[in-house]
């Protein structure tokens, strides 16, 4: 199973990011199957040559400019996940494992963390989709019925099967990608909710960076620049003696969230927070039941 790690880019900071991020990738062990990049430029960009040779002294590399001429956000890098799809299904959908939608947001912080994602794809047989599960939101308001945010789903940086697009219909590519496989690979009971993906923020990336059960951080909605940088400092040697008081940080972090949802009522922040708290809750919940 040799893991496709694809880099979808659309501008010279996301390739900017992403260098720092493969060098990175360049340091870790390679898995035993090793792996390949698939760089996937957005048809507003030619391919970055810079960013192809350096992937390329790390693993095998290919470059496509992803021919679906349609902008904007969420449709555009919808149609570039569906163009390396197709290209990932076309050359390599007959073997088993994964690809995985790497945005330049995303940070893997664990030496062998193709090789845990790898062992959680295969504790179900023939998935579909593994990555970082989304639950259902609702913002809760005093004495009024609670307002709908967010459909569950599993976030769109996340693995999936070489085969996707040739196994799902083509009614999945109308709509955001991440809300329309989610439900379409649950009905085929074909989803796994990955423990080693999570959401981070600049804030607690490097508390989340010493947590052992957590490979790839993403930042979303977080400065991409500056938590890119927080994930890939080096830890330091205060950092390591002071790892005993995260659960205390995170408890407080989570406390001034319940605080800030008061004030952010409407919009994309109250969505990211209510999200956030709502996700603590249920994993906490998931926690309890495997220890019982």
């Amino acid at each position: 199973m040799t893991p496709i790690i694809i880099l979808p880019y659309y501008s010279q900071e996301e390739i900017a990011r992403y260098l720092k991020i493969v060098r990175r990738i360049g340091q870790y062990p390679k898995p035993s199957t090793g792996f390949r990049f698939l760089l996937a430029a957005s048809p507003k960009t030619e391919p970055d040559q810079l960013l192809h040779s350096v992937c390329a002294q790390i693993a095998p590399t290919y470059s496509v400019k992803c021919p679906t001429q349609i902008f904007g956000y969420p449709a555009g890098p919808t149609a570039m996940f569906w163009d390396a799809m197709d290209y990932v299904a076309e050359r390599w959908g007959h073997e088993p494992g994964f690809s995985l939608w790497l945005e330049s947001d995303m940070v893997p912080v664990n030496e062998h963390w193709l090789d845990r994602l790898m062992l959680e794809w295969c504790t179900e047989k023939n998935p579909l989709l593994l990555g970082c599960y989304v639950p259902t939101v609702y913002k809760r308001r005093f004495l009024r019925r609670s307002k709908f945010m967010l459909s569950e789903h599993i976030n769109g940086g996340a693995c999936y099967a070489k085969n996707l697009a040739n196994i799902l219909s083509t009614d999945v590519r109308n709509g955001v990608f991440d809300m329309t496989v989610y439900p379409a690979a649950l009905e085929l009971g074909a989803v796994i909710k990955s423990r080693s993906i999570a959401f981070s923020t600049v804030q607690s990336a490097r508390r989340d960076v010493l947590n052992p059960n957590l490979v790839l951080l993403h930042g979303f909605m977080q400065d991409k620049q500056k938590f890119v940088d927080r994930c890939l400092a080096p830890v330091s040697a205060r950092e390591k003696l002071a790892a005993p008081l995260i659960p205390v940080f995170n408890q407080f972090d989570l406390l001034k969230r319940q605080l800030t949802v008061r004030f952010f009522r409407f919009g994309k922040q109250a969505m990211y927070e209510n999200m956030i708290l709502t996700k603590s809750k249920v994993d906490k919940q998931d926690e309890s039941r495997r220890a019982a």
